[in-house]
C-alpha cells in the first residue's frame, strides 16, 4: 500500500494488486505484436478514503477489430469521416457505444466516437481533415468503458450512499449512484451505459474508507499503446495514467509535458479527502517545474489517481504508453 495525494481528498492509499486472470488473444487482423491492448486482463483494487478523491480507470475493453482502412472519405451530407474496411463481417448499426482509435498520424491514440456503421464502414464524429485521417491508416475498434462494464457488481460502492462524479466538457459534473443492482443518475435515470473515456478521471465521494474494485466486467484490458485525450479549454480536465500494473508513477512519466503550452497550461495535484490543491506545475516545453521554478518531473503520483490539467485553448494531450510484461 502506498500513500497518495489527490483532488480534494485526504490521505488515501492505493492497493496496487492487479490480478492476472487470463492471457486472452484479441480480435485483430494484424500480427499479435501490433495489438493495441496486451494479453494481460484482470481487475485491481484501490483503497478510497472518506471524503472526495480523484481516480481514473486504468483499463479498456478488448480490441474488437484492427485493420488498415481501405478508404477514408467525407460524408457528403455533413463532412464526417467515413472509414471503410475489407469485409469485416459487421452488422449494420451494431456499434452504438464504440470508438475507433487511429494507430498513426496526428490523432494516433485518440478515441474517435463511432456515430453509426454499415457492414463495412464506420462513420466517426470528426472530419478527415480535422483528425488527419487517410486511406491505408490502421484503426482499432473498441467498445467504450461504461459504469456497468467497469463495475458490474458496484465495485464496492455502498448502495444509495457513495457516488462517482464525471466531469463534462463544459466543466459541469454529473453524479451516479449504485442501487445494489444498477447504476443510476441523481435524477433517477438508469446510467449503466454512461461512458468513461480512456484516461478520464473521476471523483469518488465516500462516507467511509472503501475498497473499490475496477475491472470485473468487460473493461479489463491493459492498453499498451500511446493514448491521446482531448482537453477542454477553460475547465478542469481530470486525467490519469492507463497503468494498473505499477504502484506509483511520476508527473514526468505521464508523457504530457510536450503537449502543454510552455509556462501557460498547468497541472494541478489534489489532496485526497478535501480535493484541496497541493501543487501547481508548468511545462517548460521539455520538463515540468513547480511554483518555485524547481524541476518537478519526479514528483510522485500514486498509480490509479488522476490530476487536473488546465489549458486555455482546447487541445489534444498525449499520454505515454504502459510497458506490459505479463
Amino acid at each position: 500500500m502506498h500513500k497518495q495525494n489527490y483532488p480534494r481528498v485526504n490521505s488515501m492509499r492505493f492497493n496496487a494488486a492487479f490480478w492476472l486472470l487470463a492471457a486472452c488473444l484479441l480480435f485483430t487482423t494484424t500480427q499479435p505484436s501490433s495489438a493495441a491492448t496486451s494479453s494481460v486482463v484482470g481487475w485491481y483494487s484501490v483503497t478510497v478514503p472518506a471524503g472526495n478523491s480523484s481516480w481514473t480507470c486504468a483499463l479498456v475493453c478488448a480490441d474488437l477489430y484492427q485493420s488498415a482502412a481501405v478508404t477514408v472519405t467525407a460524408d457528403p451530407s455533413d463532412g464526417k469521416a467515413l472509414v471503410s474496411f475489407p469485409a469485416p463481417g459487421w452488422t449494420g448499426g451494431e456499434f452504438t457505444k464504440h470508438y475507433a482509435e487511429p494507430m498513426s498520424g496526428t490523432s494516433a491514440g485518440l478515441a474517435l466516437d463511432v456515430l453509426s456503421n454499415t457492414t463495412d464502414t464506420l462513420k466517426l464524429d470528426t472530419t478527415p481533415a480535422a483528425a488527419g485521417l487517410t486511406s491505408g491508416m490502421t484503426f482499432v475498434l473498441r467498445k467504450h468503458c461504461t459504469l456497468i462494464g467497469l463495475m458490474p457488481d458496484g465495485g464496492g460502492f455502498l448502495p444509495f450512499n457513495d457516488s462517482i462524479a464525471l466531469f463534462q466538457s463544459n466543466g459541469s459534473q454529473r453524479l451516479y449512484f449504485w442501487n445494489g443492482t444498477n447504476w443510476y443518475a441523481s435524477n433517477g435515470a438508469n446510467s449503466n451505459e454512461i461512458i468513461i473515456r480512456p484516461a478520464q478521471g473521476f471523483v469518488i465521494q465516500s462516507n467511509a474508507i472503501l475498497t473499490i474494485t475496477l475491472g470485473k466486467g468487460e473493461v479489463c484490458y491493459v492498453k499498451s499503446t500511446p493514448t491521446k485525450i482531448r482537453a477542454s479549454g477553460g475547465v478542469p480536465n481530470l486525467v490519469g495514467a492507463l497503468n494498473p500494473l505499477g504502484t506509483t508513477t511520476t508527473l514526468g512519466a505521464l508523457g504530457i509535458t510536450s503537449s502543454l503550452q510552455p509556462f501557460n497550461d498547468s497541472i494541478v495535484t489534489l489532496n485526497p479527502g478535501t480535493l484541496a490543491q497541493t501543487g501547481t506545475f508548468l511545462s517548460t516545453g521539455s520538463g515540468l517545474i513547480n511554483g518555485s521554478g524547481q524541476n518537478a518531473n519526479n514528483t510522485s503520483l500514486p498509480a490509479g489517481t488522476s490530476i487536473v490539467i488546465n489549458v486555455d485553448a482546447s487541445k489534444n494531450i498525449n499520454l505515454a504508453p504502459v510497458t506490459v510484461a505479463p
